[in-house]
Formats: structure tokens, C-alpha cells, sequence
């Protein structure tokens, strides 16, 4: 009877279970992390999960999760990083970052475990979730021939929005690789106009080509244009909220999931970390450039800035600094290759953040309400930090002009100046205060996309009608047309009309 009813409870419990595939392509850890307590949640709710990513979690306890791991494409995404280094456009660095994307592609599709996965025709999956930003991947979704959902790690840009079937408009929400400030200039607007429609024109006529191109040479002509694929997404998550990112008309087939998928510190910080922390009273500067910036390749000119910096100030330093060493650093530095970041802006006596400005650590830092210097490099950095101080919680310094007492006397301004804590102890209630998380919203989400077998009830009419009538171009030229007629024929009805008049003005004249 015992057995009997365990066996009950199971095919009960599987009734309720789908396999899902997660496709997160992109080497940053980033754009990993973001949907790691996703993976975690789905296989903790008996779910079959399989995800393709570049950092897997390695948690034994999770047996419903299975990794297959795509880290040797850093190789790739490292060598893009560091490539734009020099470049000091922050368009053309992102360009060509995203354009390294489909040489990832190509390394990925063709990996033994991706191709075993792709041919067996044995393994099926209810629900694929992909990274709307890199189209080749869009394949796994119909390889399995099951609805699929597009997954963004932050705000997504103008023109995965529109293939989404959401409008945008360049004015009122400028893209997000552009750096410009909330309130456009004439030339911000000019600017942000002409961006948009070249962006749009260079992700959906170049970018997709290229991945359709990776796509063909490895599996041939068996799948149809991946534009085509995207624009039958059934849901769009999106790594954003209204607290923090601007307000803005969403259909309902996009979702943001922001303000943090729920992360939480997951492992005590060590013995060693615990204690640094623990005895610097006086307070704790943390200094991390991200999973991709990486402090070794600094200019060595920028580098002893810093440290000259470090070296004058009343606090205890803490430098994600990738080498594991850092030479002519003052006592009170200290260097790892990697922080456990959470954690440590947990830590009461952490007083500032030098952040790159990446959307991951701008979240944490608001939930740990720990103010903010921002050092943008490339990306959606400098709009993120520009927007961090229009609204009051930190300061920018530029890291190609940076010195002593600038870097000095931002550091000291924010955290003594107790406006920008304020701020941010306001602002953490405000994105806190949600009926649901971000975590719980995009599990129900998924839930209901696998009961209806994908959301095709909710698609937007943009994706139905050509982009001449979605831009007014046929009423607009019909008007312009009845206008020239018009005009047409009030000219020939007065040149009609005043022949008689002339006449008559022709024969008193001649009198």
C-alpha cells in the first residue's frame, strides 16, 4: 500500500511537471545571472529543466536540472571585450561586440553537445525559453516545434521591441545604447531618431542575415527566416521595471520581470572576507567592473590614479581586479579575482559602490541601498548611469580623463553627502513594493504559456499590417493627393473664373 501510494503521489506530481529548455547563449555572466534563480525555482517546482549556458550553476541538489555547458565561448566574447578598448565611440564599441555574436553562434551550434541535442529525435520540450538578442538560437525553438518565450537581461532596445510587436517612439524612449539624457536637446532628438532607424535597419537586415548565414551552412535551408521566428514570440521577459527605467506603453505579450529576479545571497562570504569587513569600521569602498570590463586592462596611467586615489582615503578597499595581484597597492586594498557581490554590499559597513554601471549591480545596489559612483565603459553603462544620477543616488567620473582629485572628491561627496543613501532607501521601497517578484511573475508567465500552448491571443495587431500603413504613409500620401487636388482645381476654378474679368477690363481699358 505504501508503494502503491508513493507511485500515486508521483504520476500525480508529473501530471503538473513540463520540459522546458533554456537557451542563454551569450558568454557574460551578466546576462546569465539574471535567469539563474529562474532555472532554480522551475526545477525546485518539479519542472524538467534543460538549460544551454555559459555559466552553469553546479548545484547537485537541483536533480531536475540539466546544464550543458557553453563556457569555452568566453574565449570569443573576452577577445570581442577587449578589442573595443580602444575605440572611443560607445556605438562602435557596441557594434562590434554585438556583431561578435554570431562568430559565438557559429562555435556554439557546432559544439558536439548542442548537435547531439538538436538530432535526437527522442527528446521533446513543452516550452523553450531563449535570448530574444541572439537569432540563431531562435532555431531550438522551432527545432522543437513548441511555443517559446524571448528573454532579455535588461531593458530591451527598439528594434527587439517592435519584432516583438510593441511600438516605440525615439523621442520619448530613446534606445538604450544611446547615451542621452531624459530631457532630449534638438540635437539628442535628431540623433536619437537617426540612430533608431539605422539600429533597426542594421539588426534586422545585417545582423539577422548573418545569423540566417550560420544557420544555413550548419543545418542547410530546414528552418524559415529567423525574423520570421521572432516575430511569433509568445512572450518577451524583460529585465526592467518602471521604478528605475522609464515608463512606457508595454503590450501584454512583454512582461518585465525587473527589480531582480529574487537573487539572494546564496553562500556566506569566508572567513578571511568576513573578517576585513567586520573590522573596518571606519567603512568599506567595494570596486568591481563587472563580469566583462575587466580592471588588468585598464591604461596603467588609470590604474595608479586609482590607486593614488585608494591610497588617500579613510577606508578599507575592496578591488575586483582579475590578475589576483596588484603591485604598489596601498595597505588598506585588498584584490581578488572575483567578489562575491551580493554579499559583500550586504555587509553594514560597505559606504560606496564603484560600479561600471551595469543593470545587474545597479540592482543590487538598490536593494542593499548602497550608494553609487558610476565608470561607464560601453553598452547600455552610460545610460544607465546617467540615469543613476538624474535620480539621485550617485555620481559619474570618466575613466579616460580620470585624476586624483576628481575620483577623490566624487567618492567623498556620496559618501558623506547622506542625499544619495536617502534617495536610494526611498527608491528600494518603491521597487520593492510589487503585488509579485519579478521571480514569481515570470514563473506564472511560463505556466500559462504551457497551459495554452503558447499566447497567440495576445499577439499585437503591429505584426499584422506593413510598416507603410503603421507609418500613416498611404493616408498621408491620399491626403497629400486630395490637397494637390484641391489646390488644383481652386487654381483652375479662379484662372476660369476671371477670364470674364479680364474681358471686361480689357474693353473699359481700350475706351
Amino acid at each position: 500500500m505504501v508503494v502503491l501510494f508513493i507511485s500515486f503521489l508521483a504520476i500525480i506530481s508529473s501530471g503538473d511537471s513540463a520540459r522546458i529548455l533554456g537557451v542563454i547563449p551569450i558568454p557574460s555572466y551578466s546576462h546569465q545571472v539574471v535567469f539563474q534563480p529562474l532555472w532554480r525555482e522551475l526545477s525546485l517546482r518539479g519542472h524538467q529543466v534543460t538549460t544551454l549556458t555559459t555559466d552553469p550553476i553546479n548545484d547537485p541538489s537541483l536533480i531536475n536540472l540539466t546544464e550543458i555547458d557553453l563556457g569555452f565561448s568566453y574565449d570569443v566574447w573576452n577577445e570581442a571585450v577587449k578589442s573595443v578598448g580602444g575605440i572611443q565611440s560607445n556605438i562602435l564599441k557596441t557594434m562590434r561586440i554585438i556583431e561578435s555574436g554570431v562568430s559565438i553562434a557559429r562555435t556554439q551550434l557546432r559544439h558536439p553537445l548542442v548537435q547531439d541535442l538538436l538530432e535526437n529525435n527522442n527528446i521533446t520540450f513543452d516550452l523553450v525559453m531563449v535570448e530574444y538578442y541572439m537569432p540563431s538560437a531562435l532555431v531550438f525553438a522551432k527545432r522543437f516545434n513548441c511555443p517559446y518565450i524571448g528573454v532579455v537581461s535588461m531593458d530591451a532596445h527598439s528594434a527587439s521591441l517592435k519584432l516583438a510587436g510593441n511600438p516605440t517612439h525615439p523621442i520619448l524612449y530613446p534606445n538604450n545604447l544611446l547615451s542621452v539624457k531624459d530631457s532630449l536637446t534638438l540635437f539628442d532628438r535628431i540623433k536619437s531618431v537617426v540612430f533608431s532607424l539605422i539600429f533597426e535597419v542594421y539588426i534586422n537586415y545585417i545582423y539577422y542575415s548573418h545569423h540566417q548565414e550560420v544557420v544555413e551552412t550548419i543545418f542547410g535551408n530546414h528552418y524559415p527566416p529567423l525574423r520570421d521566428i521572432a516575430r511569433n514570440v509568445s512572450l518577451l521577459f524583460i529585465n526592467s521595471d518602471p521604478i528605475f527605467d522609464k515608463v512606457k506603453p508595454l503590450v501584454p505579450t512583454v512582461i518585465q520581470i525587473g527589480g531582480g529576479l529574487s537573487r539572494k545571497a546564496s553562500k556566506p562570504l569566508s572567513r578571511k572576507l568576513q573578517k576585513i569587513l567586520d573590522v573596518s569600521s571606519a567603512g568599506v569602498v567595494y570596486f568591481s567592473l563587472g563580469s566583462n570590463v575587466k580592471s588588468k586592462d585598464l591604461p596603467n596611467d588609470t590604474i595608479n590614479t586609482v590607486l593614488a586615489t585608494f591610497a588617500e582615503l579613510p577606508y578599507t578597499i575592496l578591488w575586483k581586479f582579475e590578475s589576483g595581484d596588484l603591485p604598489n597597492k596601498s595597505r588598506n586594498v585588498y584584490v581578488e579575482k572575483w567578489f562575491p557581490q551580493l554579499e559583500v554590499l550586504k555587509h553594514p559597513n560597505i559606504k560606496l559602490f564603484i560600479t561600471q554601471g551595469g543593470l545587474q549591480s545597479i540592482e543590487e545596489a538598490i536593494y542593499t541601498q548602497i550608494p553609487m559612483v558610476g565608470m561607464p565603459f560601453f553598452g547600455d553603462q552610460f545610460y544607465n548611469v546617467k540615469k543613476m544620477v538624474k535620480m539621485g543616488f550617485g555620481l559619474i567620473v570618466d575613466h579616460t580623463t580620470l585624476k586624483i582629485e576628481e575620483l577623490n572628491s566624487t567618492i567623498m561627496e556620496v559618501i558623506q553627502n547622506p542625499k544619495y543613501k536617502e534617495k536610494l532607501k526611498e527608491l528600494s521601497e518603491l521597487v520593492l513594493d510589487q503585488p509579485m517578484t519579478g521571480l514569481e511573475r515570470a514563473v506564472w508567465w511560463r505556466e500559462y504559456v504551457i497551459r495554452h500552448k503558447g499566447a497567440t491571443h495576445l499577439r499585437s495587431p503591429l505584426l499584422d499590417i506593413p510598416f507603410y500603413q503603421y507609418y500613416l504613409l498611404d493616408v498621408i500620401t491620399v491626403l497629400l493627393l486630395l490637397l494637390a487636388l484641391v489646390v488644383y482645381i481652386v487654381k483652375v476654378s479662379i484662372t476660369v473664373m476671371s477670364i470674364p474679368v479680364r474681358r471686361f477690363y480689357s474693353k473699359v481699358k481700350r475706351r
